[in-house]
């Protein structure tokens, strides 16, 4: 048997693919359908996994609730988008109740693969829960490691892909003030569909190399935000990072050579950019 549940007024994006999807496989297979209940303690008792897709911030209460009802044995999975402290925590109730635990993180986009969106798996019960879910029509894949592991693998790519989220919608707004919505775009595109590991390579090259004058360019930047009447909090984020490197370089960069890490600041008016590159950054 496998049971989930969560609030109704909680229900995350995840939850509203994964359960309807796990409850209608899982009633086909024994012949059932899928059956609501009105809390957590019913949801889990006698379950042997337990598959919880709750908001990051409900994961550690949900799974205190659960935690009293839990079968011994019985695999906790814990979908949530949490800190890794959270994970290790959730990780701790259950074992504490007899049972296993796993993290799962949830890889991309739940709405372009629906049940199918990729699952890394960390922690004592994460094999188990692939060997689970594969059957029922989820991408679980199992990670070396402690509960928090996989976490830290999806909010570092949160990091990455929600910055860069913020950072573009910031200089659209920037570029519509300016009159200037059309052409941003085109180059948007450009530059991001053109990337590749080089493209990612110079970027950091660059910053080590070239910090003293990227900071006064993105104090420009930041100006002429505010005279546009822009919001600029990743502007000027980006114009923080770039002092501290100008005090402090960059770390190795992978397949460049650990010289690279140590890049600090050229002379101001040294040439801007490898004009063999062919792109400017």
């Amino acid at each position: 048997m496998a049971s989930a549940s969560v609030p109704e007024d909680r229900v995350t994006e995840a939850g509203a693919v994964h359960l309807p999807g796990l409850a209608q496989v899982m009633g086909q297979a024994s012949g059932g359908g899928p059956f609501l209940v009105a809390c957590n303690a019913d949801a889990v008792r006698g379950a042997d996994i337990v598959i919880a897709v709750t908001t990051g911030a409900d994961s550690v209460a949900a799974c205190e609730e659960a935690r009293p009802h839990l079968k011994p044995g019985a695999l906790y999975a814990d979908l949530s988008t949490s800190a890794p402290g959270d994970k290790r925590r959730i990780a701790e109730l259950v074992e504490s109740a007899g049972a296993t635990a796993v993290d799962g993180a949830i890889m991309a986009p739940i709405p372009l693969r629906g049940l199918a969106t990729p699952i890394l798996a960390s922690g004592p019960g994460s094999e188990r829960f692939a060997a689970f879910a594969g059957p029922c029509g989820m991408d679980v894949t199992p990670i070396d490691g402690s509960p928090g592991d996989a976490a830290a693998r999806k909010l570092l790519r949160s990091v990455l892909v929600k910055g860069l989220s913020a950072l573009i919608m910031e200089s659209r707004r920037a570029a519509e003030a300016a009159g200037l919505g059309e052409w941003f775009w085109d180059h948007l595109l450009e530059t991001v569909t053109g990337a590749d590991e080089r493209f990612v390579q110079r970027l950091l090259e660059g910053a080590g190399q070239h910090s003293l004058r990227r900071v006064h360019e993105m104090h420009a930047a930041t100006r002429m935000l505010e005279s546009l009447g822009v919001p600029h909090a990743m502007t000027a984020a980006t114009a923080a990072t770039l002092e501290r490197v100008s005090r402090t370089g960059i770390q190795p960069i992978p397949g460049i050579g650990d010289d690279a890490g140590d890049a600090r600041v050229m002379d101001a008016g040294a040439p801007a950019e490898d004009a063999s590159s062919g792109r400017g950054a």
